[in-house]
């Protein structure tokens, strides 16, 4: 999915001001895992986009502070009551998964959630957030760095609620 960012990351502190949705905003702000929240009161289904070895914005190497070429890109849609919900981007550089945690290697369909939030060996180290646009509607989204065993890695979801 192709979105164009309107603003730098920047906290949510810095930006909320901006958000006409209070829905957004609580998106923005939720600790746990957003699959879970989702199926709270809607159907919900994942779609794998891309799981594989790929390229990388120079800012999004920048993010995680690697200097690693083999980097794994996942991205999905979620989905709730057959809508797309939420944009998700997983960037995880190959010594994450080599020495953090081999799952993250092998994620396939199933949501980033159900690991990131069984497992007490993440830590959530910085979460900032952005608004996106896509045809001429505006999206607000977070990017998290996590990291594994001390190797990083980030997921950027993009909430597909319009803010416009």
């Amino acid at each position: 999915m192709k979105l164009e960012q309107l603003l730098p990351w920047d906290y949510f502190e810095s930006i909320q001001s901006q958000i006409k949705n209070d829905e957004i905003k609580s998106w923005l702000q939720e600790t746990g895992p957003i699959t879970k929240r989702i199926k709270s009161n809607k159907e919900f289904k994942l779609e794998l986009i891309q799981d594989e070895l790929g390229l990388v914005e120079a800012s999004e190497r920048e993010f995680l502070k690697t200097t690693s070429n083999d980097i794994r890109v996942r991205e999905v849609i979620l989905y709730a009551n057959q809508d797309p919900f939420v944009f998700a981007r997983t960037i995880i550089p190959n010594p994450t998964i080599q020495k953090g945690l081999s799952d993250l290697g092998k994620i396939g369909n199933k949501p980033l959630g159900d690991i990131l939030f069984e497992k007490e060996i993440f830590s959530k180290e910085i979460v900032l957030c952005s608004s996106f646009k896509r045809k001429n509607k505006i999206f607000w989204g977070r990017i998290s760095k996590y990291t594994v065993k001390g190797y990083p890695f980030s997921v950027m979801e993009v909430f597909l609620i319009n803010d416009s």
